[in-house]
């Protein structure tokens, strides 16, 4: 295992000097916390009373780090996102074939990238503390622990959505995903038993909402969904960031960078860059797939009806969150220099013969806006009339948009990712091509980057104007994809809930 007891301690006291402030319900995201006193050590610690409280902000901290690696991770590795330049080491993530475990972002410990690596440290850090630490603290409180649990699980469940098989532990035998999510339903149980307020039973109700429909469970997914709702009809529980200690990764590679690397699907260009700032924080749940959950149930039960009505509300609620103003500079480049569509006039068919719809692509450079929370360009006509297939198109198209950016779609698409490098290497029990080691590719798949592909790519042409100025003038105004994924996964997937596709 790559993480010891030695470095957990490092560790340890290293993320003890960042605290971050956990949002649990309405719109915003608190400011983080300032650390008083930086200068904190391992003695220090043996003395202190509240051992397990003075560890929080570290875990909080590490899961800031995991949440926002995953995010960039998943994002660019799905058809939400292409690379353009080599800031995120080249195009390898846009090729399902060519991810392995010495892809530069899956063999990576950095905070932005390091996917697998930060679940890894966030899960434990968390058993360092329920093992190490919380025998010695004879007053922690049950909160503090339920809250560490609840941390715990959530390592758990993102390694079980996007990773075929995990250790969890030294010279350990990587797990399934499915026991992964049997232990993280364990930790958010634990962490309920402990803690039945308000925001952990919040929390907990939509992680195991979410836990349920990766297991293909639509009886016990849709309750705690429904739990979840009862709570807090409108809830947004997210990770905050800050300005330099932690900043939210997906921004990195949005704006901060100047090659803008992560460029979005041209029918999400609406969409980006969500994450303006740098101190931004990532939603971890919201009410929205509360009710995508609750309208994939009713779809696996028969009921069309029903999934009209959730998606319906899902999407009301989706209108109704803020927007984001925002002066965009982003020159809008694919790996080939190209100019991608950046100009409102462009219509979009989702794939060949499809109808082209306009209100997809914004005007760049220049202030647009766009969704902080939310958004979807689906209508409330669209989801009247869809039924069958159709029907389960939509819901995909709508968790692809309205989860954009919060590390979902690639467990959608069912591909699944590979441990990283120093895993196969420094563990006996795993060799190469064992359960884990090779990236799981579904034969719906398209196969090389075609995901991310368009048609026509070169749609400006560079003419000068009557001043004698360079200017990109657009000659074609008519996009269309290579491929709908949401039809592919309605017509070949179907459900998760009805085909988890779990290793």
């Amino acid at each position: 295992m790559l993480t010891s007891n030695h470095s957990l301690a490092s560790l340890a006291l290293a993320v003890l000097l960042v605290g971050l402030g956990l949002a649990v319900t309405g719109c915003d995201f608190l400011d983080p916390t300032e650390v008083e006193n930086p200068q904190t050590t391992e003695d220090d610690l043996e003395d202190a009373p509240d051992l397990v409280r003075v560890f929080l902000p570290g875990l909080e901290a590490q899961f800031a780090r995991a949440l926002g690696s995953t995010v960039v991770t998943t994002e660019i590795a799905s058809d939400n996102y292409s690379i353009n330049g080599t800031g995120l080491g080249g195009t390898a993530m846009d090729f399902p074939e060519r991810i392995t475990p010495t892809t530069a972002v899956i063999n990576s410990r950095d905070a932005d990238t390091g996917s697998y690596w930060n679940l890894q440290e966030l899960r434990a850090l968390a058993d360092y503390v329920l093992t190490e630490i919380l025998p010695e603290d004879e007053g922690a409180l049950d909160a503090d622990v339920a809250l560490v649990h609840y941390y715990r699980g959530m390592a758990f469940l993102m390694q079980a959505e996007n990773f075929s098989a995990v250790p969890i532990e030294e010279d350990d035998t990587p797990r399934p995903a499915a026991e992964l999510y049997t232990l993280a339903e364990a930790a958010f149980q634990e962490s309920r038993s402990l803690s039945s307020g308000g925001s952990n039973m919040l929390r907990t109700s939509a992680a195991l909402a979410r836990l349920h429909r990766g297991l293909g469970n639509p009886q016990e997914a849709p309750d705690y969904a429904q739990e979840a709702i009862e709570i807090d009809d409108d809830f947004v529980i997210g990770q905050g960031f800050d300005e330099q200690n932690l900043v939210n990764a997906p921004h990195i590679y949005l704006v901060t960078r100047a090659l803008q690397e992560m460029q979005p699907l041209p029918r999400l260009d609406f969409l980006d860059p969500k994450y303006t700032a740098r101190d931004d924080g990532i939603v971890v749940a919201k009410a929205e797939e509360m009710y995508f959950i609750q309208a994939e149930a009713a779809l696996a039960q028969g009921n069309p009806d029903a999934a009209r009505d959730f998606l319906s509300d899902a999407r009301a609620l989706a209108q109704s969150r803020l927007a984001t103003e925002f002066s965009d500079s982003d020159a809008r480049l694919d790996n080939n220099l190209n100019p991608r569509p950046q100009s409102s006039s462009i219509k979009i068919a989702f794939e060949p013969g499809a109808p082209f719809q306009q209100g997809l692509v914004l005007d760049r450079p220049g202030v647009i806006t766009t969704p902080a929370t939310s958004g979807t360009s689906v209508t409330q006509g669209d989801i009247a009339t869809a039924s069958g297939t159709e029907l389960v198109r939509l819901l995909y198209q709508m968790r692809q948009e309205v989860l954009f950016l919060e590390g979902r779609r690639l467990h959608d698409l069912g591909l699944r990712l590979p441990m990283m490098l120093p895993e196969l290497e420094q563990n006996p029990n795993i060799a190469a091509g064992d359960l884990g080691t090779e990236t799981i590719i579904p034969t719906y798949i398209p196969p090389a980057n075609e995901m991310d592909l368009y048609d026509p790519v070169e749609i400006y042409e560079e003419q000068e104007d009557e001043d004698g100025n360079d200017i990109l003038v657009l000659i074609e105004d008519e996009i269309t994809m290579l491929h709908d994924m949401n039809r592919i996964l309605a017509e070949e997937r179907g459900l998760v809930m009805q085909n988890p596709r779990l290793p």
